[in-house]
């Protein structure tokens, strides 16, 4: 088997896992309720990167349109980076790049995506930057998207796709520790 098929059936024996959990795990009647939008009138919370210490590891969460396979650093200097790939059985769908970085005593995520070819969606110097909004004993809700912990070895993210101020819908991604 090449690397590539052997690497795909890696990913898709994590997604198997994933779908295996219990639906109860990841039930949410109305998953839009998870997410916040920035209010430019709203401080955020105060937070520490040792707070998203819990994310550090090797993650796979099943997307609508297949695995997705995320790697998040321990952090260092303030900063816990991560890598991100989305995949499909007819190919890689994107790469994603993000941090979650300490700023003004809060949180944020910055992120860049990429295209299979490593094109990047955002300008060359630009990323999407995503500030803590609120948080409670198991959620992190930054600016359009939720991380939820759900247990020790899952979380849940609700991400909402936007083009501009028109949502289109609310992404309801579950995730379970790989290994």
């Amino acid at each position: 088997m090449s690397a590539d098929g052997l690497a795909r059936r890696t990913i898709l024996c994590g997604l198997a896992a994933v779908l295996a959990a219990p639906a109860s795990a990841f039930a949410q009647t109305d998953p839009r309720a998870m997410i916040r939008l920035r209010d430019p009138r709203r401080s955020p919370p105060p937070a520490t990167i040792a707070d998203m210490a819990w994310i550090e590891g090797h993650w796979i969460g099943a997307m609508p349109e297949g695995p997705v396979e995320h790697v998040i650093l321990s952090a260092a200097f303030g900063h816990m980076p991560g890598f991100v790939r989305a995949v499909n059985p007819q190919g890689v769908l994107f790469y994603e790049i993000s941090v979650f970085v300490e700023t003004g005593g809060s949180l944020s995520v910055r992120v860049k995506h990429f295209t299979p070819a490593l094109a990047g969606w955002e300008a060359q110097s630009a990323y999407v930057d995503r500030p803590l909004l609120a948080r409670d004993g198991a959620g992190y809700y930054f600016d359009g998207i939720t991380f939820l912990r759900t247990g020790p070895d899952s979380f849940t993210v609700y991400f909402l796709d936007r083009s501009g101020s028109v949502e289109r819908a609310t992404l309801v991604i579950p995730f379970r520790r790989k290994g």
